[in-house]
């Protein structure tokens, strides 16, 4: 382990210089702002009795003298409406992450009359012609890098849970009075891309140049950070000589585990002291040569000119190295001045705008004074007084609820062990009377005072008028008071009055993220390159990101030159009042609107159809049309407008073809048919020829037939006269 001498380092005087100096500010800012947000914290966060420790309590501020010997209360309570004010306020001021916006700033238009120019002049006009296509140029490049940055920015913003690291900032906002996201470069353990990351730092981390009374008058800022020796090692180079001056939990239980204690030697070598504290300091004034050293004796300081390092320097100082861990004194001799002047630069350039690299988030702002006032502690003396009476209040209610029973001296030890084993709230008292009288002579009940309602009734305003320092209103719990609301408008008024307070909390909430956000594309232009941002932005925004965005001075950044970004709400938006606002402006609007856009202005319409996505929870990127996407629709349709008429030319030719074609079908059947008609009469004239034939051989037939039956009938009567003639010649015969 190295051991240090002071005199063989030159920046040994700077680095006790500059611990002075926090020391210092420590100072002065627990006299200004630490105390009272520490009180407050412990109001938020502290035991239910904290209040009255005698190191609070009596201490020079309390409430209790150091030689009052008056009774203190026996339950000990603490009435948490610190609590309360975080539980409502966070939600609202921070319900979601913000919509970062970047938007472009366009040049103003010019008139071709303020240029000297007659527009009717057909030789001066091609000259304001040229000019306009070359701000038309530059606008169009600046709405492409806008929409690049707001990509990135608007992706950052759920990579880093920005959520998360704003709730405890602005919690401590409410708490203590500041909140702080602190914007540095980061790099997920086994990745090789960075980004920029805003996290959550204690306000009880920063310490700030103590004589400053107004933020633009501070000089310096030094942020207190607790970690890892062989990490410290790891960021600044150091090779293994530095030493921990903390030693972390998991230390101790190794020591204690093997059970023995740390001897003053292992204390002294630091070997079970795993942790180290240091400090990072950001100055604009240099990076120690305008300080009061604190060992002008030392010659080495006279080797070197600290003003070449410039005003804005960076050091990391912790108390028991004589150099900033940052810029070891071998580096002064082995590395060149340009290696060592930048080692000791700011690691982003936040200076730039007169920044710093942090964002900070106040409520109440003090005048004359670079610490703000946290909103409980103007209720902090009225939170005492409910706490020092509802204390006793209980112990009050615990003694109206102790029944008391009188028993005669002389009852007889019998019943006095009796009702003295009974378990309950209630306290025996012997009366010294003579035994032989009732049971109620001898045993008797006696009632408690009755509780005073009055000093509840006094708890109850005090309470009232913390809810009135904090902003804890019966409207923001949801109730409605005491009086009943008559009207629409009346509720209405109610609404805005109560929402003061929330509108502006909000407010600066939104300007603080849009601080961040700043910060953080500040961060990425300096120090992200094509490969860092290609996984999020893809090849061709990656390729503009450095041919053109890093390309640009960083001056037009942070003065807003070209650009301006800024933070949606993250406020937990009113969606029904929204929507209804919405739909009554479309009722009067839209006609006028789908009138621009039917004229190829799509931005009214684009942009009232955005704001009802949004109020909808939808995506607005869906219903949304451009000028060049509605002529590519239009032509579109047009194109297939003529397709379907030459389908349709097609298809009459095909049907009128097809039509010939039935024609001579027709035709051809028609002949055919007249044919077979033709033949079909032939062939009924030839049988009816053959029927008149046939009709008439029947004829012939059955005029035989005819014949040859009269001629058979002729000699059916032929033969039958001549037997009828032989019968009677017989009969004659024999008759005679």
């Amino acid at each position: 382990m190295a051991t240090w001498e002071e005199s063989k380092h030159p920046m040994s005087g700077i680095c006790q210089q500059w611990m002075e100096k926090i020391k210092q500010a420590k100072k002065r800012k627990h006299e200004h702002f630490g105390k009272y947000a520490d009180e407050a914290m412990k109001f938020f966060d502290g035991a239910h009795d904290w209040m009255w420790k005698g190191e609070y309590a009596k201490a020079s501020g309390g409430f209790l003298d150091k030689e009052a010997q008056g009774a203190l209360p026996n339950f000990r309570m603490t009435v948490n409406r610190v609590f309360e004010a975080v539980a409502l306020f966070g939600p609202v001021l921070y319900h979601r992450n913000p919509a970062i916006q970047v938007t472009p700033r366009m040049l103003p238009e010019i008139s071709p009359v303020a240029m000297g120019i007659n527009p009717d002049d057909p030789q001066l006009s091609p000259y304001f012609e040229t000019f306009q296509i070359q701000d038309d140029y530059i606008a169009e490049i600046r709405r492409s890098h806008a929409n690049i940055k707001e990509h990135y920015l608007n992706w950052l913003q759920y990579e880093t849970d920005k959520k998360a690291q704003c709730r405890l900032a602005i919690n401590e906002a409410i708490i203590k009075g500041m909140g702080i996201l602190w914007t540095e470069m980061h790099r997920p353990k086994g990745s090789p891309h960075q980004y920029p990351k805003s996290s959550f730092v204690s306000v009880d981390d920063v310490v700030v140049d103590p004589d400053a009374e107004y933020w633009e008058d501070v000089t310096w800022v030094a942020r207190k950070c607790v970690h890892p020796v062989w990490k410290v090692d790891r960021k600044y180079g150091l090779k293994g000589d530095l030493k921990g001056n903390l030693e972390s939990i998991n230390a101790q239980g190794e020591v204690y585990a093997n059970g023995r204690k740390k001897t003053s030697a292992e204390k002294r070598s630091g070997r079970t002291h795993d942790l180290i504290e240091y400090w990072e300091v950001y100055t604009k004034c240099g990076f120690g040569d305008k300080l009061h050293l604190t060992n002008k004796g030392n010659g080495e300081n006279e080797k070197y000119d600290w003003s070449k390092f410039g005003d804005f320097c960076y050091m990391a100082i912790s108390p028991d190295v004589p150099f900033p861990l940052n810029c070891p004194s071998g580096d002064l001799e082995k590395k060149g001045f340009d290696e060592v002047f930048s080692q000791v630069q700011w690691p982003i350039p936040f200076w730039c705008d007169g920044g710093w690299p942090f964002s900070r988030l106040h409520f109440h702002s003090k005048p004359k004074s670079v610490w703000p006032i946290s909103m409980i502690k103007p209720a902090i003396g009225e939170l005492r007084f409910v706490n020092w009476c509802m204390s006793f209040l209980a112990d009050k209610v615990a003694a109206a609820s102790t029944t008391y029973v009188a028993i005669a001296k002389a009852a007889g030890a019998e019943i006095q062990d009796q009702i003295k084993s009974g378990l309950g709230p209630y306290t025996h008292i012997e009366i010294s009377e003579i035994f032989g009288r009732s049971v109620n002579d001898v045993v008797s009940f006696l009632d408690a005072p009755q509780f005073n309602v009055e000093i509840w009734n006094m708890v109850r305003q005090v309470l009232e008028l913390i809810d009135k320092r904090t902003g804890l209103t019966e409207l923001i719990y949801g109730l409605s008071g005491p009086t009943q609301i008559r009207s629409a408008s009346e509720a209405e008024i109610r609404n805005q009055n109560v929402s003061i307070r929330p509108d502006d909390m909000s407010s600066q909430v939104e300007d603080w993220l849009g601080v961040c956000a700043m910060k953080e594309m500040e961060a990425a232009e300096w120090a992200l390159s094509a490969d860092d941002v290609k996984p999020v932005l893809g090849a061709s925004a990656a390729y503009i990101w450095t041919k053109q965005i890093k390309a640009q001075d960083f001056e037009d950044l942070v003065r807003d030159y070209t650009y301006r970004v800024e933070a949606g709400s993250a406020r937990k938006p009113n969606k029904v009042n929204r929507v209804r606002q919405l739909n009554e402006f479309a009722q009067i609007a839209m006609p006028q609107l789908q009138q621009f856009a039917a004229q190829g202005n799509m931005e009214p319409y684009n942009a009232f159809i955005t704001d009802w996505a949004k109020a909808n929870d939808l995506d607005p990127s869906r219903y949304l049309v451009n000028p060049e996407q509605k002529q590519d629709e239009q032509q579109a349709a047009m194109q297939q407008q003529q397709m379907q008429m030459q389908q349709q030319q097609m298809q009459m030719q095909q049907q009128a073809q097809q039509a010939d074609q039935q024609a001579k079908q027709m035709q051809q059947q028609q002949e055919a048919q007249k044919q077979q008609t033709e033949m079909q009469l032939k062939q009924l004239d030839m049988q009816v020829k053959q029927l008149d034939i046939q009709s008439k051989q029947v004829d012939l037939e059955s005029s035989k037939q005819n014949l040859e039956i009269d001629k058979q009938k002729n000699q059916m009567e032929l033969e039958f006269m001549k037997q009828k003639q032989e019968l009677q010649l017989e009969a004659k015969k024999s008759k005679d």
